[in-house]
């Protein structure tokens, strides 16, 4: 009980960047175990489903030919499945982790989160069809831009929608809540 009450004390007493790392970790640990939980169960499947339709339907716009099962997309050049993994869950979850830590009011980081996620999921289609054009056009460089190139970027893009939102949306004199 003595460290629970000097824990609560040390997270509200002015320590403004302890409280952050406090509350950004604990929800990055929550949300990992909850994703876990999830990633090989059937609740993503719609949300899986969508990205591989998506990713197909824009695909076809552009003169090419593809067809969607499920979660698998396939062409007369490239195959690929669809993965919890190739959603924009994690890098949302990196986000969204920022705004709940970072001190604002309820309707700003409602604001954060739905502009983010829009952004995040946009950003990931363009991923994807990229990824299928390369998987389909230079298959030799398609674990680079997998990877190394796609997976920094979406993780830097998390990050710089969390600045873009702190700077912007963010009222300094905001109420904590």
């Amino acid at each position: 009980m003595r460290f629970a009450s000097k824990t609560n004390l040390w997270l509200h007493n002015g320590n403004s960047e302890a409280r952050f790392c406090f509350v950004f970790f604990s929800c990055i640990v929550t949300m990992t175990v909850v994703y876990i939980g999830l990633r090989n169960n059937s609740i993503l499947d719609p949300l899986l489903n969508l990205n591989a339709w998506l990713a197909t339907s824009v695909w076809n716009i552009f003169g090419n030919s593809a067809q969607t099962e499920g979660v698998l997309v396939t062409s007369n050049k490239f195959c690929f499945e669809v993965t919890a993994e190739c959603t924009s869950i994690i890098p949302a979850a990196i986000l969204i982790s920022a705004i709940i830590a970072w001190p604002s009011t309820t309707r700003e980081r409602l604001y954060g989160v739905m502009f983010g996620i829009v952004a995040l999921f946009i950003t990931n289609q363009v991923r994807i069809l990229t990824l299928f054009y390369i998987g389909s056009s230079y298959p030799n460089y398609l674990d680079i831009a997998h990877y190394y190139i796609w997976q920094g970027l979406v993780v830097m893009l998390a990050l710089g929608l969390w600045l873009f939102w702190t700077e912007k949306l963010v009222h300094i004199n905001a109420n904590k809540s």
